[in-house]
């Protein structure tokens, strides 16, 4: 008997449910039989205007490419060391790297690198190849870390000891006075 009163109850409720929308029932669906094996033609998508990136962002990249960029194109480098997790380290990425004056600039005078080190990898610089803890123990010249987001100016590319270290957040006014030293220099 109570298994009875057990089904009906269950039953009762799922009938509420489905009267209610509340559960959703399968849409039958039909099958038709193929006319053609002709399909139609894709359309093309719209292809989407280029901007200027220099005016409106930084161009940002990792520090094998950005080191043979700089030396290239005979710049100094900036790295953004963060991590996924820092909280001012998207501070900093929104409201310093975001500043019109600072993109300008960065991407005329130097070159932005992007430095995670907590993701493995290898880094090409100066001929030699570091892996992230190497990388980020030569930008520290040996030192100890000084947390996230560290930014370190790099203006003599062959000479490991012209690493400028810039530890934590850094207001848009203050990294712009920071740089604009470097492009004097």
């Amino acid at each position: 008997m109570k298994r009875i009163i057990l089904s009906i109850s269950i039953m009762s409720m799922l009938i509420f449910l489905v009267s209610a929308n509340l559960i959703k029932q399968p849409k039958p669906t039909t099958t038709s039989p193929k006319t053609s094996s002709k399909k139609a033609p894709a359309k093309k998508k719209p292809t989407p205007k280029v901007t200027k990136q220099a005016d409106t962002a930084i161009t940002w990249y990792n520090m094998s490419d950005g080191y043979a960029k700089a030396v290239k194109e005979n710049k100094f480098i900036i790295v953004d060391v963060y991590t996924d997790w820092c909280y001012w380290c998207k501070v900093m990425d929104k409201k310093t790297y975001e500043d019109k004056e600072i993109v300008k600039k960065i991407n005329e005078y130097a070159v932005a690198v992007k430095f995670n080190p907590e993701v493995n990898g290898n880094h090409v610089v100066n001929g030699e190849i570091m892996n992230s803890g190497q990388l980020l123990n030569y930008l520290n010249k040996g030192g100890r870390n000084s947390g996230y987001p560290t930014t370190f100016f790099w203006k003599k590319l062959t000479d490991s000891k012209a690493i400028a270290s810039y530890p934590g957040f850094r207001e848009a006014p203050e990294f712009n006075t920071i740089i604009n030293s470097f492009i004097q220099q």
